[in-house]
């Protein structure tokens, strides 16, 4: 037996990764389904790039946010 993996276990391990990797995203997604830009609950009505990479939407109610 020689030190190198068998193809079959290199791709077990890739697709049990990208599987951990899935389920993670779902998870920060569950965590975060209530988190939204604007107070009122609503999608942007416009976004622009704003100074050193951040980004201001503006919301139904007039209101600014900037996100970095």
């Amino acid at each position: 037996m020689n030190g190198r993996p068998s193809k079959r276990s290199v791709l077990v391990a890739i697709g049990a990764v990208c599987l951990a990797m899935f389920l993670a995203g779902m998870g920060a997604f569950w965590v975060n389904r209530h988190h939204t830009l604007c107070s009122d609950g609503r999608p942007p009505v416009a976004q622009q790039e704003a100074l050193l990479g951040q980004t201001a939407y503006r919301c139904h109610n007039g209101q600014i946010v900037t996100t970095s």
